[in-house]
């Protein structure tokens, strides 16, 4: 199983969407909030909390906890399976919007006898 943690950015085009923003602004809006990421200026939880509009993930610093790929779409998860557990993406899109996503460590479940 998989765990990650993401920062959505939505637009007026995305799916379940209720921003009233560009694609292009939501666009400049993320690249903005990577910057900030990459210079140190935000943790990546800060940065949820404040920008993502993710509900679920926003609550939880981006954290989306234990993730079954058949419940995640299907992009997403072509996004984080490329990734390495604790390395963070680029700018990802999926019909929800923007997104930047964070592997977390994954979890092994281990059956007891």
């Amino acid at each position: 199983m998989l765990r990650a943690s993401h920062i959505l950015i939505a637009h007026e085009d995305a799916t379940r969407s209720q921003r009233n923003v560009s694609r292009e602004e939501a666009l400049f809006l993320i690249a903005d909030i990577q910057k900030k990421l990459l210079e140190n200026e935000l943790t990546f939880e800060q940065a949820a909390k404040m920008f993502s509009d993710c509900p679920s993930g926003k609550a939880n610093g981006g954290d989306l906890g234990i993730i079954k790929r058949e419940q995640m779409d299907k992009l997403f998860v072509v996004y984080l399976e490329g990734l390495r557990p604790g390395e963070t993406s680029g700018i990802c899109c999926t019909p929800f919007g923007f997104h930047i996503i964070r592997r977390n460590q994954d979890v092994n479940l281990v059956q007891s006898p």
